[in-house]
């Protein structure tokens, strides 16, 4: 999901553009703290049969204070979103699940585990909380 995604995280940004081009280091910074925690909380929650899924997580940096989180194998979808009957899928992730219905998994009706989402759930409230104690450190400066 994207940053523009999080209600109150472009608002926030723009108030610490004023401050200059330094603040963007910390910005990516906190960014960057972020996705590492979404990361580390999506292997936690990531069921662990064999373990491969949870050592496929990982985050990557796209550009500056952009970062993606990725679950690399291929059933990862499956995993998180369910099959068959028993697919759940968060209203506010859109149709990027759809891309996945009727593909890969033959066996039908697997409920979901999801561990990306509330891992992505709880990061995207801290790092709105992460930004908003940044502006206020900013602006205790002046």
């Amino acid at each position: 999901m994207a940053k523009g995604s999080i209600k109150g995280v472009d608002q926030v940004i723009k108030e610490l553009r004023k401050y200059g081009k330094d603040i963007e280091v910390q910005i990516d910074a906190t960014t960057n703290d972020v996705a590492m925690q979404i990361e580390r909380n999506a292997k936690d929650l990531a069921p662990a049969n064999f373990g491969k899924l949870r050592q496929s997580i990982y985050s990557a940096k796209i550009k500056e204070s952009n970062y993606k989180i990725v679950a690399g194998v291929i059933y990862a979808p499956y995993v998180e979103f369910g099959t068959g009957g028993l697919v759940n899928i968060p209203a506010e992730w859109g149709n990027y699940p759809a891309q996945f219905k009727g593909k890969g998994i033959k066996q039908v009706n697997i409920r979901a585990q999801p561990f990306l989402y509330p891992a992505w759930t709880k990061g995207k409230k801290d790092y709105l909380d992460n930004l908003k104690k940044l502006l206020s450190k900013y602006n205790k400066k002046i």
